[in-house]
């Protein structure tokens, strides 16, 4: 960012700044869920507001969050023709100790990247029927 922020990106820090740290931020004490808790239920008096929880909902929200950033990182890895495969079931601590992350670190999948071949493919692929998923009124 070049120069002075405007009015939208100063917005948009305070958002990043204060907001997303009571959004999803966690304390020993409970006092971010609390706060969650309350301001959801005094704002959704008068209007529709989303319900913000405690700190179990708020991990069910990330964890989310983050496959929906692996699904749109994955569906622009195809546009470049790239495959991409998720994975889920490996070993959190090793691949942790890798990425030299945090103990407290939760990893939502492991993503692999690369270019497919036809010997790749191990077995037939089954699909459903594009009708039986998709019902158009």
């Amino acid at each position: 960012m070049v120069g002075e922020p405007d009015k939208y990106q100063k917005r948009m820090i305070q958002y990043y700044e204060k907001l997303l740290p009571i959004a999803y931020g966690y304390d020993f004490l409970g006092i971010y869920s609390f706060l969650r808790k309350s301001i959801s239920f005094f704002m959704s008096i008068t209007k529709p507001f989303v319900r913000m929880g405690g700190s179990a909902k708020q991990r069910i929200i990330v964890q989310k969050s983050c496959a929906l950033a692996a699904q749109t990182f994955m569906l622009s890895i195809a546009a470049e023709g790239y495959h991409t495969y998720p994975m889920e079931g490996f070993d959190e601590v090793r691949v942790r100790k890798a990425l030299n992350l945090p103990r407290i670190a939760e990893i939502n999948m492991v993503v692999a990247v690369g270019k497919g071949t036809e010997k790749g493919i191990w077995g037939e692929r089954n699909r459903v029927p594009f009708n039986e998923v998709v019902f158009v009124k």
